[in-house]
């Protein structure tokens, strides 16, 4: 009987042990930031404008800007892991599609000043959003994209600024409910810092919404986008791409298609 209440005790403070590291590790857990030197240079088969965004608590962020043949511009929120340095490559093509692109890294990354905060993201975007407009963008002619984490960043701002649509690519309802399929005996979303609740800020988004997503992805389930696909209840479009992972879409002729043309046909006026 006393071996058995010391092996419960021993179960019970290594659980607590477990729940702390994560806890304290949580950033690191989710979040891969690749680093660049203030010196680094770009380099793409599109030729992207360097430029420095100022946001509304003083952070410096690195971004690419891309001018397109059409009046439509990309705003482009990426995923959790590397930095511009490899995401640039994301604008070619819509760029050869016609599209302006402007994509950021998020403050904490590549060469972008400040410490990652869920809250540090969104305004890393409202400035991304002004930006645009300082460059004479028609908020009809602005098309949010995120990416993975990155959906959490386009929601919120979707949900708060006037824009022409939204595309989700591989999409999550909410980080919270995501953590605690991932690690469903530790209840993540109780100490959870980073919340990205898509589910809850969906309705709130007054533009077109395009969701994509792969069958095969075990990262970000698909089950996520038919969740958000449900709740949302405007005009909206559900490309699945039949064998697709969370990193390959593009690979896909029905990626290609999207960008092709999707993204002309679902977003003009009515």
């Amino acid at each position: 009987m006393q071996s058995l209440k010391i092996l419960a005790l021993v179960i019970i403070v290594l659980y607590v042990v477990a729940l702390v590291i994560l806890y304290v590790l949580q950033t690191r857990l989710i979040f891969y930031p690749g680093k660049l030197p203030p010196a680094f240079r770009f380099s793409s088969r599109v030729f992207g404008e360097e430029v420095v965004l100022t946001t509304a608590d003083d952070e410096r962020i690195s971004a690419l800007y891309f001018q397109g043949t059409r009046a439509e511009v990309i705003l482009y929120f990426h995923g959790n892991a590397g930095d511009l340095s490899g995401w640039q490559f994301v604008a070619e093509d819509f760029v050869t599609s016609g599209y302006g692109v402007l994509i950021i890294d998020y403050r904490g990354y590549g060469k972008s000043s400040g410490s990652i905060s869920e809250q540090g993201f969104y305004h890393d975007a409202n400035a991304a959003y002004d930006f645009l407009i300082g460059k004479k963008i028609q908020p009809d002619n602005i098309i949010i994209y995120g990416r993975s984490i990155g959906t959490g960043v386009a929601v919120d701002l979707a949900s708060k600024r006037h824009i022409k649509g939204l595309v989700l690519e591989a999409p999550y309802t909410s980080l919270g409910a995501l953590a605690n399929e991932k690690l469903p005996f530790f209840f993540p979303s109780l100490y959870l810092k980073y919340r990205f609740d898509n589910l809850g800020k969906i309705d709130q988004v007054k533009s077109p919404v395009v969701f994509i997503h792969g069958t095969e992805d075990t990262l970000i389930p698909p089950v996520h986008s038919e969740k958000l696909f449900r709740a949302f209840q405007g005009k909206k479009e559900m490309i699945v791409v039949n064998g697709g992972s969370h990193n390959d879409l593009n690979d896909y002729p029905a990626y290609r298609k999207f960008v092709s043309e999707t993204l002309l046909y679902f977003f003009a006026a009515p």
